[in-house]
């Protein structure tokens, strides 16, 4: 025997149709995808006929399915952001290294930044670079709402250390390596980040 149920007078917390017990739980969602019923339709503009088990001419129903780029995309940041911005996981991040060179304006940092662009570009991997002449805190509240899972700081602080800052978007990770190490260490990350994400079910 069909059972039908009223979805709209469900709360959470409800009772379950089914076990009888207070198992309904509400979560929010996002919808990815839809599915479209064009029914005949299409069949029949295009004059599309089979022949059912009596040997009639019948029109097929027809449906189809999408998922949309721009709702994955709103999907991941729904489920990966901070108050900051969105936290791209490295398999579908726009770029993976950030690149924000403090004061391009001294020669050190902005040779030490240009090099590392090439060097990085070289190797294939996806850089975006920020050396606009803005403060610190925007230029890092920028990189914050473009959600780069790689950051690398270069300024002249850190040219007096021979080094320079290596920061995860999600703030897990944050280190310093000298110039000569740099490259390596950011590929390695970028490498187990891709591992990470292509790994996460």
């Amino acid at each position: 025997m069909i059972e039908y149920h009223d979805f709209a007078k469900i709360k959470d917390g409800g009772i379950c149709p089914k076990c009888g017990k207070h198992t309904i739980a509400i979560l929010q969602g996002i919808e990815v995808g839809n599915i479209l019923q064009l029914g005949a339709k299409y069949s029949q503009a295009m004059n599309m006929q089979y022949l059912d088990k009596e040997g009639s001419s019948q029109y097929p129903v027809i449906g189809c399915y999408g998922i949309g780029i721009g709702r994955l995309a709103a999907a991941v940041c729904e489920a990966r952001h901070d108050a900051y911005g969105p936290i791209w996981p490295m398999s579908i991040a726009p770029w993976q290294v950030h690149i924000c060179c403090i004061r391009s304006d001294n020669p050190e940092a902005k040779k030490s930044a240009d090099e590392l662009y090439e060097k990085l570009q070289s190797l294939n991997i996806e850089v975006i670079y920020d050396d606009r002449s803005v403060s610190t805190g925007v230029m890092f509240s920028d990189a914050d709402l473009l959600g780069v899972p790689v950051r690398v700081i270069v300024s002249p602080r850190n040219m007096k250390e021979n080094c320079l800052e290596i920061t995860t978007r999600d703030k897990k990770i944050s280190m310093k390596v000298s110039l000569d190490k740099a490259v390596e260490a950011i590929t390695s990350l970028v490498s187990e980040l891709m591992n990470e994400a292509c790994s996460a079910k």
